[in-house]
């Protein structure tokens, strides 16, 4: 018996009461359901990153919802922070968790796709510091037309400074 437990006999009979309650099986309905979804279940994992959990599960969980209800499955994404955990399709139709599966990570691509066109890119050049005058141009004449045609950001140093290197910044592609 536990030593956090006086030898009051009440309150070992109440400890046993709620061991029995704790250890006591399923109703047999319960147990065939349960078998039953053991059995028939298929599962697939799909692997992401923690931060593109949001587009699979949507505003207010919506696109989670709609998987779930078009494709008939069960989708278990872990929680925020977890780290190297896949996303988890559960369903009794091989084909339809397939399809959800499919579905995911086009979700999945199409939002990194998305981040890496609307994600500022930056190159480093070093051209000499005699030659700054020259690109840029008088008032920015040589320079404003490459930015404006590939719509990037050109950053030379400051005048005082003596480095070398031209900064490039724009989107990819």
């Amino acid at each position: 018996m536990s030593s956090r437990f006086n030898n009051n006999p009440f309150e070992r009979r109440q400890v046993m009461k709620v061991n029995q309650e704790k250890s006591r099986p399923l109703p047999p309905w319960m147990s065939r359901m349960r078998a039953q979804w053991v059995e028939e279940t298929v599962s697939e994992t799909v692997k992401a990153d923690n931060c593109l959990f949001g587009v699979i599960i949507g505003p207010g969980g919506s696109t989670i919802k709609e998987l779930q209800v078009k494709y008939n499955i069960r989708v278990l994404v872990p929680r925020k922070g977890s780290k190297d955990e896949p996303i988890t399709v559960q369903g009794k139709d091989k084909t339809l968790v397939k399809n959800a599966v499919l579905r995911i990570k086009a979700l999945i691509a199409e939002e990194k796709e998305r981040r890496r066109v609307t994600t500022p890119v930056s190159q480093t050049l070093c051209i000499p510091k005699a030659l700054h005058g020259k690109v840029i141009g008088l008032q920015g004449q040589n320079i404003r037309p490459i930015t404006q045609a590939l719509k990037i950001k050109i950053q030379f140093p400051n005048k005082n400074d003596n480095s070398d290197e031209v900064t490039l910044t724009g989107l990819p592609d």
